[in-house]
């Protein structure tokens, strides 16, 4: 059910970016063709999807309903896309034209013509139930509202990230031992930012200014943890203190203290692994935009504490999460698609992939990139590495391709 949903939500939200983009629809004052997809805030309420024009620091929120929500469910999603107001400038109800044999459809065009268009910014859009990609715009903003006195502010920092959560080559161990830290932090176990916690008790040796050696990094039960390909030991800062073992004693001490400084402003090893490890987090909403776990992150760190990090429910449950919070399951959808049709190698196919995510408006085009050139890293490199160690890619001979079988178990599994 679950998959499904997602799948659901995924087509129709597709559907919706496609008529904006192509102009075919507009959501105030001709805004829509520039708008691109990004992540949505842990921090309730929080929106099934979002889309974002960055020239104009406009933020549309959408809340979707499946055809299998109960009535009063479809009415929560109506008080649910005015509270997105908080955050956006506009917001929108996604719904279907029926549940079971309601016409869902007439009854909210009726309630929106009279209750809402014009006092409201919150428009409703109906997509029909076997054609999901057939979506009506029935009740648009209305242009005499002034939006911007209505939204607030916050809507003019949103982050222009990409909206499903990236992965940056961080453990499945290591993941539980950062939950452990913020859970620290709620319980007020410790005072100090959590990640900053983290770094100086687990991450970094006490002794790294004087040996100039690396630390062997353990979660909280004191098990060595493994990279997410399980070839090697993690540890932190081995190609600086590998790079750096020629150069004078005061000289060294000097640069490796700049790398490891948690109150340096600026760029420093500590500040890139703090942003990418935290926006996985957060992307997961397992803590949230203030750095406070969240129920979901509890209840996962729990289970791991409980069963442990490496066992195979808490790696299922991560899994699960990855997916659908993750939006992960968006893109091994598309990339299947990929796949299928292509006898391209892997990095290839996701070349393709990028490309067509740039267009879509699914990420944020970057007008300085060549349509040839590919980036050192390479779009998704990091997720892969994470989907393989996971299970969720297969290797068949010649080619690769998405463990569906496994997927549908993990989606299929009873919320924690």
């Amino acid at each position: 059910m679950l998959m499904n949903h997602h799948i659901l939500a995924k087509t129709t939200t597709d559907s919706v970016l496609r008529k904006f983009k192509s102009e075919e629809w507009t959501c105030y004052n001709g805004i829509g063709k520039n708008f691109f997809r990004v992540t949505t805030d842990a921090s309730f309420p929080s929106p099934d999807a979002a889309f974002f024009d960055e020239e104009n620091k406009f933020l549309v929120s959408f809340e979707f309903k499946p055809p299998t929500e109960s009535k009063r469910g479809i009415l929560t999603g109506v008080g649910q896309s005015i509270a997105y107001l908080q955050d956006s400038n506009i917001s929108y109800l996604v719904a279907p034209l029926l549940l079971e044999d309601f016409r869902l459809g007439e009854f909210l065009t009726d309630l929106y013509s009279k209750q809402i268009f014009g006092k409201i910014p919150t428009g409703l859009i109906l997509y029909e139930n076997n054609n999901p990609e057939a979506v009506s715009l029935i009740s648009n903003i209305d242009h005499n509202i002034d939006v911007s006195a209505i939204s607030n502010s916050r809507s003019r920092s949103v982050t222009t990230s990409r909206y499903w959560a990236k992965h940056q080559d961080l453990p499945l161990q290591l993941f539980h031992l950062l939950l452990h830290c913020y859970y620290l932090k709620k319980s007020n176990t410790i005072s100090e930012d959590a990640f900053k916690y983290c770094w100086n008790h687990y991450l970094i040796s006490p002794t790294i200014l004087t040996d100039f050696r690396p630390r062997i990094v353990r979660d909280c039960n004191n098990e060595i943890i493994k990279t997410p390909a399980g070839n090697k030991t993690l540890m932190f800062l081995e190609k600086i203190l590998a790079r750096t073992s020629q150069l004078p004693i005061d000289k060294r001490i000097s640069l490796i203290k700049h790398e490891i400084d948690t109150e340096f402003p600026g760029d420093n090893k500590y500040n890139a692994y703090k942003k990418n490890f935290v926006s996985f987090l957060k992307h997961l909403k397992v803590i949230d935009s203030t750095g406070e776990i969240t129920d979901s992150g509890f209840k996962l760190y729990h289970l791991g504490l409980v069963n442990g990090a490496n066992s195979k429910v808490f790696k299922d449950y991560f899994t699960k999460e990855v997916l659908t919070t993750g939006h992960h399951l968006d893109l091994l959808l598309d990339l299947d698609q990929i796949l299928r049709y292509n006898s391209k190698p892997l990095v290839d196919c996701l070349s393709i992939m990028e490309q067509e995510y740039e267009s879509k408006g699914y990420i944020k085009r970057n007008p300085n990139r060549r349509v040839t050139s590919r980036s050192s890293v390479g779009f998704l490199k990091y997720e892969c590495i994470l989907w393989r160690s996971l299970g969720l890619l297969a290797k068949e001979p010649h080619r690769v391709s998405v463990n569906w079988k496994y997927i549908t178990s993990i989606c299929g599994l009873p919320d924690l």
